[in-house]
């Protein structure tokens, strides 16, 4: 039996709208890297229709409302 890599279905590149669960619509503002700490890096998204920012770490900290850019950019 050979086991693969499955790649993952979204793009998260800055620019790039994702979905994350039942949050929708979400666009990649910056990729925020964690070096030392053993965690995945993690994105700050943003929904443009709501005005409202958000965290995501994939695997450890999941998906995290922000008040504004600032809090997002220390969520982690």
């Amino acid at each position: 039996m050979s086991w693969s890599v499955r790649k993952p279905k979204q793009s998260f590149e800055v620019g790039n709208i994702v979905n994350i669960g039942f949050v929708s619509g979400l666009e990649v503002v910056k990729k925020v890297p964690t070096p030392g700490d053993w965690k995945p890096d993690f994105y700050v998204l943003w929904n443009s229709t709501k005005n409202v920012f958000y965290a995501f770490q994939p695997h450890n900290g999941g998906l995290v409302r922000c008040y504004d850019l600032a809090e997002a950019l220390k969520a982690f």
